[in-house]
């Protein structure tokens, strides 16, 4: 199969939406080792049994088929920072993120929505990546709700479904997204005036989406992924109703229009209520610890995702 087709392959395939998963043993020194993972299913109720796929070429994939066990941590939906973590090559993974021993020793993340504790009872060879089964020895879990992956972005389903309502009203929709590339933010220009805002469907009055942004993008040459919500506000003036993203951006299309922090015109933002997200998000940047504003474009708070 060609490089074109394995691509066409894996996005039909990341159409399932799935959740995240951290997946932790030890090496034979007691070394934590741990990546994320969306490729886990339950197996049985009867022994209770589950499994997980490890790719042949992971860096650990030998620490799991040796070791006797492993533990798998069901992320919540404000763990959007961990999965990335765990998607890393840091090699300080275990200092940074809070967790716990299982009943097993192996690492179970802090804040997760369930978490199960397995005694390895299988290996199977499946292609180019490797089926690991395990027996549950012990679990635990919560009301939380789980992060979801669909399409390479993730989701988080009580967030989204509280943004989604502003869709249901009646009153106008603003869909933006502030798109990172390499340190740069994306931004539009409005020829007429001079004044630049982010990305955003339906700043012509018309009902937006974050299809036709998308869209939008995709039209000038910006393949973005959706990373998760980033604010959420009303107008208190208009009623109307603003839901932005967090976005990386896969390939660009116009690379003059993004610009690093440390130029973007602040001067020329005429949005106050944007002016003020982009800041946050800068901020919030710079520590890598991102959160999320509901409120309106006058008052609001922050839930942190980590």
């Amino acid at each position: 199969m060609d490089s074109s087709e394995l691509r066409r392959l894996r996005n039909a395939f990341g159409a399932f939406l799935t959740g995240v998963t951290v997946v932790t043993s030890r090496e034979s020194n007691g070394t934590p080792r741990g990546f994320t993972a969306n490729s886990f299913t339950s197996v049985s109720l009867d022994p209770p049994m589950l499994l997980v796929c490890v790719d042949r070429q992971a860096e650990s994939l030998e620490v799991f088929t040796e070791s006797p066990g492993f533990a798998i941590s069901i992320l919540a939906e404000d763990q959007v920072e961990l999965s990335t973590l765990f998607a890393s090559k840091r090699p300080d993974k275990f200092r940074i993120a809070e967790w716990r021993e299982s009943p097993g020793g192996y690492p179970v993340l802090e804040g997760v929505c369930a978490w199960f504790d397995c005694e390895r009872c299988n290996v199977v060879d499946a292609g180019d990546h490797v089926v690991i089964f395990g027996k549950v020895l012990d679990y635990g879990y919560n009301s939380k709700l789980g992060l979801g992956f669909v399409r390479g972005g993730y989701m988080t389903p009580g967030l989204e479904y509280t943004a989604g309502r502003a869709y249901g009203s009646d009153s106008h929709v603003v869909v933006g997204a502030i798109v990172e590339h390499e340190g740069k933010i994306l931004l539009h220009r409005n020829p007429q005036n001079g004044k630049v805002h982010v990305p955003a469907s339906g700043l012509d009055g018309k009902r937006g989406s974050l299809q036709q942004l998308q869209s939008d993008l995709n039209a000038e040459g910006t393949r973005v992924v959706i990373n998760s919500l980033f604010a959420v506000f009303e107008n208190e003036d208009d009623g109307r109703q603003s839901i932005y993203y967090r976005a990386s951006a896969r390939s660009i299309g116009q690379p003059d229009l993004f610009l690093p922090f440390d130029r973007i015109p602040w001067e020329r933002i005429s949005s106050r209520a944007v002016k003020s997200m982009l800041n946050r998000y800068v901020e919030e940047s710079n520590r890598q610890r991102f959160g999320i504003y509901f409120g309106s474009d006058r008052d609001g708070s922050v839930q942190n995702l980590l």
